[in-house]
């Protein structure tokens, strides 16, 4: 296993692979596993384990078409999660708008800057009904589906909001004591984890041409029941 978040800090893992035409996940003793540490851009811990003749001390069977469980939760934490630190960065980076002032007055006064806040905002505000939606919907029998938009939709949404941050706070928001770069390492390192935008929405397109579905767009963003 590659590049497992925070493996060396949990006790039990869940694994998924395939036997016999079948498709299990199961949980294993980390213990069990020769572990090698590793770090992604964030400095968030991203460990390769290596198992030999491990048992799982429970497994269960998962559908075999599509993703498998484990990938499309893991896929939407990662939605949740990049909505949330996109918040963060948009929230800094008003704050800085009305601090930092040049020319005279604040930053935030320049259209140029408040056009760059707004599409942040809008970037934002996206990502995080995408998730939310999705949160929403899970357990349900398409709720793959709604996962795989989020996570495509939250994964175009944190390259846009770490850009557009960093514009507005220019040089200092690349610099090691900044605030800002907890936001948007970990963006850029999420955006690529339990699949990236282009493996999620490859799997809505397959969605659509092998279930032939003429009603994909209004089942994709019908409202959801309470």
């Amino acid at each position: 296993m590659k590049r497992v978040p925070w493996a060396r800090h949990a006790q039990r893992l869940v694994v998924s692979g395939q036997t016999e035409g079948r498709v299990l996940a199961g949980v294993v003793d980390t213990a069990a596993a020769t572990l090698s540490q590793g770090r992604n851009i964030a400095s968030e811990p991203r460990d390769d384990l290596v198992f030999d003749k491990v048992r799982c001390s429970a497994f269960g069977t998962l559908p075999v078409a599509g993703p498998n469980a484990v990938k499309t939760y893991g896929a939407l934490a990662r939605a949740v999660a990049i909505a949330g630190a996109a918040e963060s960065v948009l929230d800094q980076s008003v704050q800085y708008a009305k601090d930092r002032v040049q020319f005279g007055r604040p930053i935030g006064k320049f259209q140029a800057v408040q056009h760059l806040l707004a599409e942040l905002a809008c970037e934002t505000a996206a990502a995080s009904m995408a998730a939310t939606t999705a949160c929403q919907r899970a357990g349900s029998t398409r709720d793959v589906l709604d996962i795989a938009a989020a996570k495509v939709r939250a994964g175009d949404a944190a390259n846009h909001a770490a850009r557009i941050a960093h514009a507005v706070h220019a040089a200092i928001g690349f610099t090691h004591e900044h605030t800002l770069h907890f936001g948007t390492r970990r963006l850029w390192s999420w955006r690529s984890e339990f699949g990236n935008e282009a493996f999620w929405a490859r799997e809505l397109g397959l969605a659509a041409i092998k279930g032939k579905r003429r009603n994909f767009w209004r089942d994709m963003t019908a409202p959801v029941s309470a």
